[in-house]
Formats: C-alpha cells, structure tokens, sequence
C-alpha cells in the first residue's frame, strides 16, 4: 500500500491528476475551507488567550497543491485579518510536487510560509495542526480471520496475495480484538501509520489544536474494516492490480485516534459530522449567496448539497478536534 501510494516514479499521488478519480472537500466547492477556516480563527483565538506571548503557526499536514490552504487563508483574510498577524503558515506534504506547488499558491498571497516533507522535520509549535483526508491516505496492514485464526495478508510484485503470519509486534493487540470481532472470511484493516502520525504531531504541538476531517468512525476494536481501491469516481473491486493506477484508501479508525491522542496528552475537544461541522458553521450562508446563471447556480449548490447530505459525504466524513492545554 505504501509503495502503491507513494512510489515516487509509479505512486498514485506523486502522479495523481486533482479530481480525475475522486473529488476532495476543497476541491468540490470553496464553501468548505471557508467555514473550515472560521472554525480555525475561533480556535486561533483560544491559544492566543492562554498564550499571548507566543507566536501562533497554522499548520496543514497533507496539503496537497495547496487549494485549502489558499481557501483558508482567502478567508481568514476577508473575515479574521488580526490574527493573520504575524501568524506562521506551515506546509506538510510527503509529495515534492505537490508541497511546491502549495508554496508557491500560498507566498503569492504575500505571507510567510514554511514547507517541509514530514513531520519529524516540524519544529514544536503552538497552534493549530489541521488535516483534510490524510489519515485514510495512510498505509495500513490487512488482516483476515480464516480457519478461526487471525493472518495478515501480504502482496508481491506481481500482485499476488497471500497469508503470513503478524509482520510487526504492535498488531497482536489488534490481531486479538480481531479474532472476536471477525467473522471467518472477514478482513480489518489496522493503520498503524495512523497512529504514529498523530502521535507524532501531538509530540509537535506544545499548545493548541490537531483538527482531522477524513472518513470514517468510531470503529469497535477489532471491527470489519476492509480497505477500499477508487478509479475515475467508482469503486475498483481489484485492490492489488495495477499498482499505482488508483487510491488505496481504508476509513478512518477515529477510536484509535483518540485513544491515541489520550496517550500523547491530547483531550477530546469533539467529535462531529461533517454535516454538523459544516451546517453549524454557516455553510447554509453559501446556498443563499449562489449567484449567476440559473444552470451555474443549480451546479453550485448541488456541489454544497454534496458536502452536507448524509448519502454524500455528510455523514461519511467525521471532524476530530483534539487539545492540549499549555
């Protein structure tokens, strides 16, 4: 899945074409990173309240070609000019085309802007860390009950599959929820690239907020949980064939997350729908304000419709703000 995903040559995203095989929020319709981006000042002021003293960084982990992070500073510009005052922005992509590229979007607004590949080249920071479909871009490990016992599935270069015993200690824990849950035949996926991420930028942040929005749930431990391969906006039942070709995805585990973020001292601030996310942040503002034709009007608040109805990505998408206090 990492190779897959993020073989510099033959990856899906060092080569993937913007909404060629899926569409993200920001990509769908600005109206998102907008009411994201009032949610984020609200927050911005909170840290500036507890710590007025220190300089305050937005950082946008996986930020891809930077259509948020522009929206998000579009905004913040319009409706919260203050605190872009000496506000630090901070890029975070594994992609070197696409992290270029973000930069480059974002110094054009005239701001001081960082950039670096990972996380462990991140400076501490106090602040905010927000990610947008990141943690189910991450690799996960695949495990299947069969015969009663819990195997981990393995892949060759030539795409075959096969059973193999846990490749790594950290999944016995994971492995015995499993072999409750599971019934025979069925697969979980178990990211533990998740959970070392957040770990990590809990480790990053010395005050302030991490803000996920991905897809997902709350899974059960153990839960069926079986990645998912997307090409040209339709479901790819073949995961392993053609590597590279598409997106190899598995929804967010968010009880893992924030146990996660318990261990590294981060508190649950909430836990919501996008639909609620977007829909108590004023998106309905956006519906009114459609202007043009009548076909460009109907277009545009369908894309928004898009955003908040629970058959789109409504329900499916979920909004993890986390804290630690100073």
């Amino acid at each position: 899945m990492e190779s897959a995903l993020y073989d510099p040559e033959r990856g899906f995203y060092p080569n993937r074409t913007a909404t060629a095989d899926f569409y993200t929020a920001p990509e769908l319709h600005p109206a998102f990173g907008s009411v994201l981006a009032d949610r984020l000042a609200l927050l911005l002021e909170r840290v500036r309240a507890q710590r007025p003293d220190a300089r305050l960084s937005l950082v946008e982990a996986g930020c891809g070609d930077g259509t948020l992070a522009c929206q998000v500073v579009r905004r913040m510009r319009e409706r919260h000019a203050a605190l872009t005052q000496g506000l630090r922005f901070v890029l975070v992509d594994r992609t070197r085309r696409d992290l270029t590229a973000a930069t480059r979007a974002l110094t054009a607004f005239g701001l001081e802007v960082d950039a670096c590949t990972s996380l462990e080249r991140l400076p501490r920071f106090t602040g905010i860390l927000y990610s947008n479909e990141l943690i189910d871009a991450l690799p996960a490990h695949l495990l299947k009950k069969e015969g009663g016992q819990i195997r981990e599935v393995y892949v060759d270069e030539s795409s075959c599959e096969s059973l193999g015993p846990l490749s790594r200690p950290e999944l016995a824990g994971p492995a015995e929820a499993a072999s409750k849950a599971l019934a025979d035949g069925e697969f979980c996926s178990v990211s533990l690239a998740a959970r070392e991420w957040l770990s990590e930028a809990a480790s990053r942040l010395e005050a302030g907020f991490l803000l996920t929005v991905d897809y997902g749930k709350r899974f059960a431990p153990g839960a069926p949980n079986p990645p998912r391969a997307y090409r040209r906006h339709a479901q790819d039942a073949s995961l392993c064939s053609d590597p590279g070709s598409k997106d190899l995805t598995v929804p967010a585990d968010f009880e893992a997350l924030i146990a996660e973020g318990e261990k590294a001292g981060l508190a649950l601030e909430s836990y919501q729908s996008l639909s609620t996310f977007l829909i108590e942040g004023g998106i309905g503002s956006w519906l009114a304000a459609s202007q043009g034709t009548e076909a460009s009007i109907y277009k545009a608040r369908a894309k928004i419709k898009t955003l908040v109805h629970p058959e789109g990505m409504g329900e499916a998408f979920k909004v993890l703000i986390q804290r630690k206090s100073p």
